[in-house]
């Protein structure tokens, strides 16, 4: 658990209620998707397939790369995965690897870091929407950002790592209101200059509610 959050401080805990509230609002913004967490092998892969087409859409690797048509490593068979259901067609999906003694993140292992503090930061990455349901609002990764927050909180969690954020998509959270801290240089990675990130996202609590309009779901921009 965060220690932050653990040593009680009554201000961070409204903080932190106030980013609950509007994450669990939003859930509402993108129905008819449902959004909850894999619980079954067959989600798992229509997890990996979506993730496949991402990866072949963009060019990040050729499908000779990805056998069987899916994209995953060793760190799913430890990961939570989110995932946004629209009736039987999977519309996103992200990944989450909660932090363990000993475990290297994936985001540590490919650009060579250690992420602090020690144990207290998840790893968050395969942030993937399908192209039917991608917008230049952006809504659905909004709410699939937010229920990733939910899951996170559930298990007592507050900040993430993620590797892989290309340089756009980096504006594009900046834009959203997050609090965003880019923890070592680019690297080469699937095809683009990626990089690793630091999200607080209780540090970023008053960008993202002056920026979300919790009644619409749309984004203000940056003043």
């Amino acid at each position: 658990m965060n220690q932050r959050f653990a040593h009680g401080d009554e201000e961070h805990k409204r903080i932190l209620a106030e980013v609950d509230a509007l994450a669990s609002q939003s859930l509402d913004w993108v129905a008819p998707i449902k959004f909850s967490t894999a619980q079954s092998e067959a989600e798992r892969v229509a997890v990996y397939r979506l993730r496949y087409n991402a990866v072949i859409e963009h060019g990040w690797l050729p499908p000779a790369d990805l056998p069987g048509g899916i994209e995953r490593d060793d760190y799913d068979n430890i990961a939570i995965h989110v995932v946004g259901w629209d009736g039987n067609t999977l519309a996103a999906t992200s990944r989450l690897i909660l932090p363990k003694p000993g475990l290297i993140l994936p985001t540590e292992k490919a650009f060579d870091i250690l992420v602090e503090p020690r144990d207290q930061v998840v790893d968050a990455s395969r942030f993937v929407v399908a192209r039917p349901y991608s917008s230049i609002e952006h809504r659905v990764l909004a709410v699939l950002l937010a229920k990733t927050w939910l899951v996170m909180r559930e298990h007592g969690y507050e900040m993430a790592c993620a590797a892989f954020a290309s340089l756009a998509m980096l504006r594009v959270y900046r834009w959203m209101g997050f609090h965003v801290t880019v923890l070592g240089p680019a690297r080469p990675y699937w095809g683009e200059d990626r990089y690793p990130l630091l999200y607080d996202v209780a540090e970023a609590t008053p960008s993202l509610i002056a920026r979300w309009d919790q009644s619409q779901g749309n984004m203000r921009p940056a003043a």
